[in-house]
């Protein structure tokens, strides 16, 4: 797979989201692939549910919870283009719909990108701008339908 797109960032967006769509069964090739290409991944469910399992229930656990989402983002975002801004990718995000971290995941995911690029890595069903969690659909979803879309298939290059 290449990642052509990825050079087309130019940092004059409202925001720098990429929808990277791939098969479930190829999941783990994009995201080696993205690191061979020097884009660090985020398992965003397994470490924020690392950081947040040592934080006890409290009203203050949505804002413990984007501090520390910010703070991996930009702990993780790296340049490899000279002149594109900083890039990083996300995968696994369902605990970023979590009921008890109250979490407004589009809005953040637009603010945090204002920056840098952020290349969401989605498995599961896209349709109308709609990321949806499989069985979940109709309960669990985002709607990122104003953001770059790239296909598994295309072609694309760094």
């Amino acid at each position: 797979m290449n990642f052509d797109f990825l050079d087309k960032r130019d940092g004059t967006a409202s925001h720098n989201l990429i929808l990277l769509k791939c098969n479930s069964n190829k999941l783990q090739d994009t995201i080696s692939q993205l690191t061979s290409s020097g884009v660090n991944t985020i398992n965003v469910g397994q470490e924020l549910s690392k950081k947040l399992i040592a934080v006890e229930f409290s009203k203050h656990i949505s804002i413990e919870a984007q501090e520390y989402l910010h703070e991996l983002i930009d702990k993780n975002s790296t340049q490899i283009v000279n002149g594109k801004p900083k890039i990083v990718a996300l995968y696994n995000m369902g605990i970023l719909l979590e009921e008890t971290l109250s979490l407004n995941t589009e809005s953040l995911l637009k603010k945090f990108s204002k920056n840098l690029t952020i290349v969401v890595v989605w498995e599961h069903v896209y349709s109308n701008g709609l990321l949806h969690w499989g069985e979940q659909q109709k309960e669990y979803h985002l709607n990122l339908s104003d953001i770059f879309v790239a296909e598994e298939n295309a072609n694309y290059e760094i």
